[in-house]
């Protein structure tokens, strides 16, 4: 019994220590290239895996449509991603989100200012499926239109 408690207490504390600690398996999709934009002098590459190192969240939102749906999520805040730039998201003019479907998503103004902003590394307990990786952006407040997923790029502009 007392390995068991041992066991437990140091899940409780790794878990507590930050990244997405006890989130689901992202292995088929962790090492694929988010290209990032904007950020620093030369464009870069952030993976799944290095966001889930990060302080993650979990979320959970229901778009207005049926095809929306609810969604739950797990990943790093936007701006917990920028903080290693020391930057956050109200210091751009526009954040665009590339989607590899086509799809893209442009936020300015209050988005950028007021909402939490989540980059979805992995559902609550679910790796994204095919279609949604390798992430997925949640704004829990907005409506899903401004949502997006199957994101490959990220585009930062401060104009």
């Amino acid at each position: 019994m007392k390995k068991v408690l041992c066991a437990l207490a140091l899940l409780v504390c790794l878990f507590a220590l930050g990244g997405c600690g006890g989130m689901a398996d992202i292995s088929a999709y962790g090492d694929t290239p988010i290209t990032i934009s904007g950020l620093t002098e030369e464009e870069f590459t952030v993976t799944p895996n290095e966001l889930a190192e990060l302080d993650c969240v979990s979320r959970t939102a229901t778009g207005a449509t049926e095809k929306a749906g609810t969604v739950q999520v797990v990943g790093p805040l936007l701006n917990t991603f920028l903080a290693q730039y020391d930057c956050q998201a109200s210091d751009f003019e526009r954040i665009r989100f590339l989607c590899k479907d086509g799809y893209k998503v442009v936020l300015r103004d209050e988005y950028l200012s007021e909402y939490e902003l989540v980059l979805a590394v992995s559902g609550n307990k679910e790796a994204l499926s095919e279609e949604v990786q390798p992430l997925r952006l949640l704004i829990p407040e907005a409506e899903s239109g401004k949502w997006a997923y199957g994101i490959t790029r990220i585009e930062f502009v401060r104009e």
